[in-house]
């Protein structure tokens, strides 16, 4: 049986913008700070699992936790890098819970945003093909929220099961299992 295993990096120490209304500039230097942001180490439970091998997200949030929970030698890819947050270029200024919502909205007619998924989707195509060649049975894959999600669907495609999540939380396993055919 080959089993997969999904962390979302710790929470990050610099939250959310709350300083009322922001403009697209104060979103785009929130995300540099929020990238090079120190992280809320917390214990993660990773079951019984012996994990035999960790990838982890190129991004300094993803490669911290994944050196706070797994102890051997650490893949670091690119692979696994975030999918950037929607950023609209304009000059007006709103509350950031409205630029998130903007954002969600017009992801799906952005040309730029679906290029992103689309390299996201090929780059984690591109890891499932890699472990389907590797040896190991447990791959503990330590990355981003929104790259979990479409990790999770890549995976239901080739016919892991695992949790549900719609947001997956900082610090939480969600493991997949798959079993192997034998011929």
């Amino acid at each position: 049986m080959k089993t997969i295993g999904l962390v979302r990096h710790h929470r990050v120490t610099e939250g959310y913008p709350t300083k009322g209304w922001i403009s697209a500039s104060d979103i785009e230097a929130w995300i540099e700070r929020y990238d090079s942001s120190a992280i809320d180490v917390k214990p993660v439970e990773l079951g019984q699992t012996d994990w035999t091998i960790c990838y982890a997200s190129s991004m300094p949030r993803a490669i911290q936790t994944a050196e706070s929970v797994y102890e051997d030698e650490i893949i670091v890819t690119d692979l696994l890098r975030e999918v950037p947050f929607p950023t609209i270029n304009s000059r007006i200024r709103l509350p950031f819970l409205a630029w998130a919502i903007i954002g969600r909205l017009v992801a799906p007619f952005s040309k730029r945003i679906q290029a992103q998924i689309k390299d996201a989707n090929q780059r984690i195509e591109v890891l499932l093909n890699q472990l389907a060649f590797e040896n190991n049975e447990r791959v503990l894959l330590v990355g981003h929220g929104g790259m979990m999600l479409l990790m999770r669907t890549a995976l239901k495609k080739r016919g892991y099961t695992g949790p549900r999540f719609r947001h997956p939380r900082n610090g939480m396993l969600y493991q997949f299992e798959k079993s192997e055919v034998r011929r």
